[in-house]
């Protein structure tokens, strides 16, 4: 496997909470790995930790097979971008302008703001303040600045970026990350482990802070796994997972 990333043994504490205990994990070159777990399991310290924003008590994070923290933070800013939960923008920015932050660390170029602009479905809305788009739009700016940030040799980090996105545009980001994880490798948190399995080609499950299940996604998330990971029952219907529904008294 031609390896882009790779945990060892991750421990990381939020206050007194274990966050992460003893996660291991390695994505190669073409993955687009789907990060599955309930709330609070530790999908987003997960993500966090392997960008070098948070730093583990314990364990290591390598990138193309060097040491995270040994990187500048130049060639880290080339080589991986995250898109956080719930991205903020303060300032009076138009959405090109926060789309070209992401170019801050590694040059101007606006032909990979104006790409990464129309992969986004957000050419025609490039002018409008943040302030004015609807959430799901601003969703999408922050993809798109993550986009223009890093080439396609990289890693892409996303936590829960279709939050808020309406489906049309979900259908059209999905197309734009596998093509991004054909050079490079793209995670990506998720609830919906339905969609998950549709376009993912990897999956990581993840319970009280523990890696419970990996591997190929349709292998790996499946009823049982996630049904106890949960704590509430799933089914698979026609090849979609969902949790089961009960009605009436």
């Amino acid at each position: 496997m031609d390896r882009m990333m790779s945990a060892r043994n991750l421990r990381v504490r939020i206050g007194a909470t274990l966050a992460l205990d003893d996660v291991s994990l390695e994505v190669g070159r073409g993955a687009l790995v789907a990060v599955v777990g309930p709330n609070a399991c530790g999908k987003s310290t997960l993500l966090r930790t392997l960008a070098g924003i948070l730093v583990p008590e314990r364990g290591t994070v390598e990138i193309l097979g060097l040491p995270l923290h040994e990187l500048s933070l130049g060639t880290r800013a080339r080589a991986l971008a995250l898109v956080p939960q719930r991205p903020e923008v303060s300032a009076p920015f138009t959405a090109r302008e926060v789309v070209s932050l992401g170019r801050y660390a590694v040059g101007s170029d606006w032909r990979r703001v104006d790409a990464a602009l129309a992969d986004t479905g957000l050419a025609e809305r490039a002018d409008v303040l943040c302030s004015s788009l609807s959430g799901g739009e601003r969703q999408r700016v922050a993809i798109a600045r993550a986009l223009a940030q890093v080439g396609k040799d990289a890693v892409l980090l996303l936590d829960e970026p279709f939050s808020g996105v309406d489906p049309g545009e979900v259908a059209r980001l999905i197309p734009v990350l596998r093509a991004r994880a054909d050079g490079g490798a793209v995670l990506v948190s998720i609830h919906d482990a339905g969609l998950a399995r549709a376009f993912a080609t990897h999956a990581i499950v993840l319970e009280g802070g523990k890696v419970v299940a990996a591997g190929e996604a349709r292998a790996t998330l499946t009823a049982p796994t996630l049904s106890q990971a949960y704590g509430h029952p799933m089914e698979e219907t026609d090849g979609w997972i969902a949790p089961q529904l009960r009605f009436g008294r």
